[in-house]
């Protein structure tokens, strides 16, 4: 959650047009309610990273890139009930909430839970996010880095 303490993580950083993506330590709170932490064993880079990279899409910087991937549950935070640590899971951008009208209507890729996690850009479902450089606030990617 904002505010607490988190642990050293590596994950890969852009910082802004003109700059590499560098592989650096990146504070991780721990995970908020209906939130997992997932250990990646793999990740996929897409081409929707490279957009960012490329100054083609906006987004907030500093930003951790990545939004596939697979791994393991490393912790789970309040309210998780359908996960546990341990528990291999693949990573997906789009959820499914299963109570917006997308979702009831059997369309979950439409879920509207994830337009309001791109639309803003750079946070977590909650407005917040869980990263930080430095001591300064970092921004996630698609709501899953």
């Amino acid at each position: 959650m904002p505010g607490q303490p988190g642990r050293q993580v590596r994950a890969a950083v852009f910082s802004g047009p003109g700059q590499p993506v560098r592989v650096t330590g990146v504070e991780l709170a721990p995970p908020g309610a209906g939130e997992v932490e997932v250990a990646i064993a793999a990740a996929g880079v897409c081409h929707s990273d490279l957009h960012i990279v490329l100054g083609e899409w906006q987004h907030p910087v500093p930003v951790v890139l990545g939004h596939e991937g697979s791994g393991v549950v490393a912790a789970a935070g309040p309210g998780v009930t359908s996960l546990s640590p341990g528990d291999h899971v693949v990573l997906s951008w789009v959820p499914a909430c299963g109570r917006c009208r997308y979702c009831r209507r059997g369309r979950p890729a439409q879920c509207q839970l994830a337009a309001d996690v791109v639309a803003p850009g750079g946070v977590l479902h909650d407005g917040t996010s869980r990263l930080r450089i430095g001591g300064e606030p970092a921004y996630h990617y698609l709501g899953v880095s």
